[in-house]
């Protein structure tokens, strides 16, 4: 390849980064200066964190849902080394940025528009989903991306918080808004009524993982 040719792959590589980079902005700063009625935010997950073996972790990307994965491993590491119940450990997973499509409900999946931004497969098809492959995995998915009991449901119902950032779900309200040809307000109506069971919604991942911190979880990033 020319020295020419080189640079020229190099700059298209940019450019198309930047534009990505853009409207990524864009719609943030949308949703962030979109009018919203005041939010109060439930705090008490805080009072959770007792454990003496304490970790948060931070998950910004989808990344095939490998925050779900070290989440289990630190359960599971810690039942084979010390015999741990997980009631005996704390773990926060923070679901934010371009990550929290995974705690939306399969309703909001169907039009596959998540699944294919991500290149996700249906657990059980293994056509491109149309629902979401990291909840209520049904037993032996033969696509399945990890294991049944590291699912995000099962999690939570382990006992592991798991924290939305509010900021980022806005911004997806948005993308339903203009997918659906439906009003704003309506698909952060959507999100609130098909969010997974047992997420917290938090004003944003930066003041979640903060505050994971500030009551003594270790950070592990899960991107």
């Amino acid at each position: 390849m020319t020295q020419r040719r080189e640079f020229l792959r190099r700059a298209s590589l940019i450019a198309a980064g930047s534009a990505a980079a853009g409207a990524f902005a864009a719609d943030l700063l949308e949703a962030q200066s979109a009018p919203q009625a005041q939010r109060s935010y439930d705090m008490s997950w805080a009072s959770r964190v007792t454990a003496k073996y304490r970790m948060a972790f931070d998950a910004p990307e989808v990344r095939d849902g490998i925050a779900l994965h070290q989440v289990r491993s630190f359960l599971a590491g810690y039942n084979t080394v010390y015999g741990l119940k997980d009631s005996e450990l704390s773990a926060v997973l923070i679901i934010r940025h371009a990550a929290v499509p995974m705690v939306l409900g399969d309703a909001l999946w169907a039009d596959g528009a998540f699944g294919e931004k991500e290149s996700l497969k249906d657990p059980v098809s293994g056509e491109p989903t149309k629902r979401n492959p990291f909840a209520n995995v049904p037993t032996g998915a033969k696509f399945a991306l990890g294991w049944r009991d590291g699912a995000l449901d099962n999690l939570i119902a382990r006992g592991v918080i798991v924290l939305a950032c509010d900021l980022a779900l806005d911004n997806v309200a948005g993308q339903i808004a203009t997918r659906r040809s439906i009003p704003r307000a309506d698909a952060r109506q959507l999100i609130t009524d098909h969010i997974v069971p047992g997420v917290v919604r938090m004003p944003s991942g930066i003041f979640a993982t903060s505050h994971a911190q500030s009551v003594g979880c270790g950070l592990m990033y899960a991107g």
